[in-house]
């Protein structure tokens, strides 16, 4: 089986969509920089290459490319939850909160990740991923339901 046939069998087949079951499924996969470096996408529009490797109704997997120095925007995955493995390189999750459903986020804290590592998105996770190394960061990105409705709070 080719390493995209196993993304689907594997997200296809949960026996439910919650987190520990999506950090199960991100484990079993094995995930190599090898495997994984084919669907790096270098950037185009913003700072950070982008490529959705599978949608099915139930989940969405992405592929980030955060070259050395980029960030993303400030922003949410609206009612999505999901988790995040740090295939290569190290980065900087820096998390906002909302004071109130007007305002814009407010800085909270920052956390750091590297290879290897998982990140939980929960659903009122509000973050930027800022690579601030010379080494170019790749991450795998599972979000259940398939992100709709997310907000981008600022530009890159």
């Amino acid at each position: 089986m080719d390493f995209l046939e196993s993304v689907k069998y594997t997200f296809d087949n949960l026996p439910s969509y919650d987190e520990s079951n999506l950090v199960q499924a991100v484990q079993s996969l094995n995930l190599t920089f090898h495997e994984v470096s084919k669907y790096v996408s270098e950037p185009m529009d913003l700072e950070y290459g982008r490529n959705v490797i599978y949608k099915s109704e139930n989940v969405e997997v992405i592929v980030i490319h955060l070259p050395s120095m980029a960030k993303t925007f400030i922003h949410d995955h609206g009612l999505s939850i999901g988790c995040i493995f740090v295939v290569a390189g190290d980065f900087l999750n820096v998390l906002y909160k909302l004071e109130d459903k007007e305002s814009n986020p407010i800085y909270d804290h920052i956390q750091e990740f590297s290879q290897n590592d998982i990140l939980l998105v929960k659903e009122d996770t509000i973050h930027m991923m800022y690579n601030p190394t010379t080494s170019p960061v790749i991450t795998f990105h599972i979000y259940t339901p398939p992100v709709k409705g997310g907000t981008n709070y600022t530009s890159p």
